[in-house]
């Protein structure tokens, strides 16, 4: 006989998946941006004043937690605030807490 166990509800995290596939949605913007425009992650990295491993973290789904980070990184791609901005407000899955309605409040 088999018996299948299904996970308790506490055991799945569904707003945490919910988060992590909205973060790498931001992280793939990111990259598209960043290949589009023809900028290597060492040019990138250096420009937003970060490491690679850095900013490779951010595009593998790991999101930026300040506002300071996001402008660092429009920097980095050679775009506008607002353009990083936008993305955050698009993606604000990825964060799940306040982080994206006080940037969306410095364009509004």
């Amino acid at each position: 006989m088999s018996m299948t166990v299904s996970p308790s509800p506490s055991a799945f995290d569904v707003n945490g998946l919910c988060r992590k596939v909205w973060a790498i949605l931001f992280g793939e913007e990111i990259q598209g941006i960043r290949e589009e425009k023809g900028i290597s992650l060492d040019e990138a990295a250096g420009r937003a004043g970060m490491t690679v491993a850095e900013w490779e973290a951010v595009e593998a789904g790991r999101v930026p937690r300040t506002w300071e980070q996001v402008c660092a990184m429009a920097v980095g791609l050679q775009e506008r605030r607002l353009e990083l901005a936008s993305l955050v407000v698009r993606y604000s899955g990825a964060w799940g807490d306040d982080f994206p309605r006080q940037i969306s409040q410095h364009y509004s």
